[in-house]
């Protein structure tokens, strides 16, 4: 019976870790922002950005995914974009974000995707 009950408890402890970072989150103050593309541009090395950057189209394919199941025509479209094309590739994002610098990263990254691969 103590073993049930000591891996049940562990099964449910990163629930406890997660509640306790958000209250000292929220105790301090700070609010959640927005990563902009002047943060992903100037603050993030080239391996930070690119797995924020590939992190993102996951999201977003997986939404398209989710909004067109079961045809992943659309979500095979984000991940060839992102993984099927070269530096031009980067050319583009860091252009685009350039021009941008003060919004969001994730909504800048649909609109450029949206292009190539429609909505």
């Amino acid at each position: 019976m103590r073993d049930r009950k000591s891996l049940r408890l562990r099964k449910y402890s990163h629930f406890s870790a997660i509640i306790l970072v958000a209250a000292a989150f929220l105790s301090s103050g700070k609010e959640a922002a927005a990563v902009t593309a002047v943060h992903v541009l100037n603050e993030m090395s080239t391996e930070e950005k690119g797995a924020y950057i590939a992190g993102l189209v996951d999201g977003l394919a997986y939404s398209r995914w989710l909004a067109h199941r079961p045809d992943d025509t659309a979500m095979q479209c984000y991940y060839s974009w992102f993984y099927g094309s070269g530096p031009e590739k980067w050319a583009r994002i860091d252009q685009w974000f350039t021009r941008h610098l003060d919004k969001p990263a994730v909504p800048l990254l649909y609109v450029l995707i949206k292009k190539e691969c429609g909505d």
